[in-house]
């Protein structure tokens, strides 16, 4: 699991829990699980934390990467 280092200021959190939750509401339901919601939270923070922050770009990595096995070691 890789670390996201750095802060965000409280505007670009809002944008990042409102990603989050619009991104969990699209899930399937036999996707609702804690595993899979801690895995779009990473994809968030870890775009987030390279300087993107449109929130379309952001749900669409999140859940596509989601939807992907998860690459061992490789930057996605």
């Amino acid at each position: 699991m890789s670390t996201v280092v750095g802060a965000f200021d409280p505007e670009t959190l809002a944008v990042l829990r409102a990603v989050f939750d619009e991104a969990c509401l699209a899930l399937p339901a036999g996707q609702h699980t804690p595993s899979m919601r801690s895995t779009l939270a990473e994809r968030i923070l870890k775009k987030a934390g390279e300087g993107e922050r449109d929130p379309m770009r952001l749900r669409a990595y999140a859940l596509l990467q989601a939807a992907s096995p998860v690459e061992s070691g490789q930057a996605g």
